[in-house]
């Protein structure tokens, strides 16, 4: 196992999943999306899901007929993939599956989360291992229909049986990720870097940054229309230009005045004291103190999550998406 290697369909001798059972837990966005990909890779695949779970029928239709309770599917699987929640593992992994995950198995996951903030007891006599595909299960899917895959992450938390990176390995082919690339990581650095990816660029700095630049232009007499579309709209196109090809190839892209004020303006916005927040937000992901912020929420039932969807459903800007949107689609219909 090699940091600095990425792995592809070459590097797997032996597909060592194509022997076992592989059990997946959850049939979500990547439940499905991996449940399907390892079938049509030649994999004996079962689906555990609770009973009466609105997902059973999804499975069904999918051509997985026999749907197993989750402690069943412990017991029969040799690899179980944990795909739910990570809020739900805790109490679903004590009462469902500690007492019957037998030795040598192996415990996947495509989030470190509970298994690095120590939320659930794991046994020592099995491998614990992690394939994290750098996406959404819907990208997973279609990627590996189109004969193509995402990047995977791997990682070893536990090598009972001293081929838990073989499994790993083989286990990303089989869901496509080989056939870009496979990278190593530890369970600590997924879940930190992720966390971190999250909450500074993906869902909240992005979001957060157009949310308040609209805000600021309608604030100022602008239309809010035009404002949609210089602060919403605009992002994907901008974001195409550089996403594979570089900073390098945006600036050669857009205007002289567009790099000059994105230069200036941008070092102006994101300052050192920006910095030092980011900073700040990554001590408290590796410091726990975000982990005991989350549980209280949970506990909370949800308060403030609550409080926060159903402002934002009243954003004049979500207004303005729909109604841009139904527009623009109407006329591309037409």
């Amino acid at each position: 196992m090699n940091r600095n290697k990425i792995y592809t369909d070459i590097d797997v001798k032996i597909n060592c999943v194509k022997d076992k059972i592989v059990g997946i837990i959850g049939y979500g966005s990547q439940g499905r999306a991996q449940a399907l990909n390892l079938k049509d890779s030649g994999v004996d695949v079962l689906i555990g899901l609770r009973k009466n779970s609105p997902s059973i029928k999804i499975a069904k239709d999918d051509g997985f007929k026999n749907i197993l309770s989750i402690a069943e599917l412990s017991k029969k699987s040799d690899i179980i993939s944990l795909l739910i929640p990570d809020e739900e593992i805790p109490h679903l992994f004590k009462n469902d599956m500690e007492n019957n995950i037998l030795e040598g198995k192996t415990l996947l996951f495509s989030h470190g989360y509970c298994v690095h903030y120590d939320k659930i007891s794991i046994p020592q006599n099995i491998n614990v291992i992690m394939v994290a595909p750098s996406g959404a299960g819907e990208i997973v899917r279609t990627r590996f229909l189109e004969d193509s895959g995402i990047p995977n992450l791997i990682a070893i938390h536990q090598d009972f049986t001293n081929d838990a990176f073989e499994i790993a390995l083989s286990y990303s082919k089989c869901i496509g990720g080989t056939r870009v690339g496979s990278f190593i990581s530890t369970f600590e650095e997924e879940v930190i870097t992720d966390l971190f990816g999250e909450q500074a660029i993906l869902t909240g700095g992005i979001p957060s940054l157009i949310k308040k630049s609209f805000d600021v232009l309608v604030e100022h007499g602008y239309s809010p229309t035009v404002a949609w579309f210089v602060c919403y709209y605009e992002v994907k196109a901008i974001i195409d230009l550089f996403y594979d090809k570089g900073f390098e190839h945006l600036n050669k892209s857009i205007s002289n005045i567009a790099e000059y004020g994105g230069h200036t303006r941008g070092d102006f916005l994101f300052d050192d004291n920006f910095k030092n927040k980011l900073s700040l937000m990554l001590s408290q992901i590796k410091n726990g103190s975000f982990d005991k912020e989350w549980s209280q929420e949970q506990k909370k039932g949800y308060k403030y999550l609550k409080y926060k969807r159903n402002k934002t459903k009243k954003l004049e800007i979500e207004k303005i998406n729909k109604e841009m949107f139904d527009l623009l689609n109407s006329n591309f219909k037409k």
